[in-house]
């Protein structure tokens, strides 16, 4: 009975596709550049002596990432149409700064007589994200066509690390040893764009190259971070996700497929 159900709904869905000359599905990914905005120290300092560094912030390094997942949409007329994806998405940020000692760690005293102590933190995040977003397509072009989208994008974090390491050995201080529940918050909300063009290799199958940008509109820092502020800033500074990649994809269109205008 139940497989006699199944393929019932399977041949339903297979007849609603068909009949939606819009409807598209494929896959996707992008690689990013990214940022934690205003996310900083938080602790990793905590081994030198002077309180005045201990409250420094750090430069930023260049960090990378990328995501990739499934893709649905339809495409309502010739030019709008909705976009939905499923991802899995690998961000973060690195830092390195020297720093004046002295810095005490297990492996002994660093920077004794006012020395510089290199120091390098890896914040490292993981999560599914789900963005929804309208499509614009442009009248202009047969094989490829331009197209700008933008929407909300969910995310729920399904990982967390950070190591941090002074002279290049792995340190752990008091705010590095909270879980990273404790440490980031489980979901984060914010906006994306992209923009680029649809290449069409067939009246029904096409491949997508375009940016995508991504800002971050929920404070990802958790409970335990959210005491600490740098020696810049006179109260706590909210952290967001930032970043900015491009985007390649291939999509196929069920019904009539490739609409000409």
């Amino acid at each position: 009975m139940k497989k006699n159900i199944l393929l019932v709904l399977a041949c339903s869905a297979t007849l609603m596709l068909s009949s939606q000359k819009g409807f598209h599905i494929g896959a996707g990914g992008s690689f990013n550049t990214t940022w934690i905005l205003n996310q900083n120290n938080y602790g990793t300092l905590a081994a030198f002596s002077t309180p005045i560094v201990k409250q420094s912030e750090m430069n930023y390094k260049p960090t990378w990432g990328g995501n990739a997942g499934i893709v649905l949409g339809y495409n309502g007329d010739k030019n709008w149409g909705i976009q939905a994806e499923i991802q899995y998405n690998v961000t973060g940020q690195k830092y390195e700064d020297n720093f004046l000692g002295p810095a005490t760690i297990p492996e002994g005293t660093l920077g004794a007589g006012g020395g510089r102590v290199n120091v390098k933190r890896e914040v490292k995040l993981s999560y599914i994200q789900i963005p929804v977003m309208a499509k614009f397509t442009s009248n202009k072009g047969h094989i490829a066509k331009a197209y700008i989208m933008v929407g909300p994008q969910f995310g729920v974090r399904v990982s967390a690390s950070e190591e941090v390491k002074v002279a290049d050995f792995v340190y752990s201080s008091e705010p590095l040893a909270y879980t990273s529940n404790e440490k980031f918050q489980t979901f984060d909300v914010g906006v994306v764009l992209q923009t680029g063009a649809d290449i069409y290799a067939t009246d029904k199958l096409y491949f997508n190259a375009g940016i995508t940008v991504y800002g971050g509109l929920f404070d990802i820092n958790g409970s335990v971070l959210k005491n600490w502020f740098s020696k810049n800033d006179p109260s706590y500074q909210k952290s967001y996700n930032f970043r900015a990649g491009i985007n390649l994809g291939v999509h196929y269109i069920f019904g009539e497929g490739r609409l000409d205008y």
